[in-house]
């Protein structure tokens, strides 16, 4: 597992993936925006509020690190959390 680029040593790097429906690329930003969907239809297939990975990232944020999302439509979506080494503590 490679730690995102342009990071220093240490810290904590957590990575998800799934294999769902994924998304395309210029998605991505819709689907970091609070409340918004990528489906807006009333007939969508996909339940949910549209606040998991903005809230992830806002959280993620909060602590001095970054979230990346990247995925491919029908293939699935990998998010990779990274956090600084002084939001860590050592075992």
């Amino acid at each position: 597992m490679s730690r995102p680029r342009g990071r220093r040593a240490g810290g904590l790097l957590l990575r998800v993936a799934d294999t769902g429906i994924g998304m395309a690329a210029d998605d991505i930003a819709q689907a970091l925006t609070p409340f918004k969907q990528i489906d807006n239809s009333l007939a969508r297939k996909y339940d949910g509020a549209g606040l998991g990975l903005p809230l992830a990232k806002n959280l993620v944020e909060l602590h001095g690190g970054t979230l990346e999302v990247m995925s491919e439509l029908g293939q699935g979506t990998t998010v990779t959390c990274w956090f600084p080494p002084a939001r860590t503590v050592s075992a």
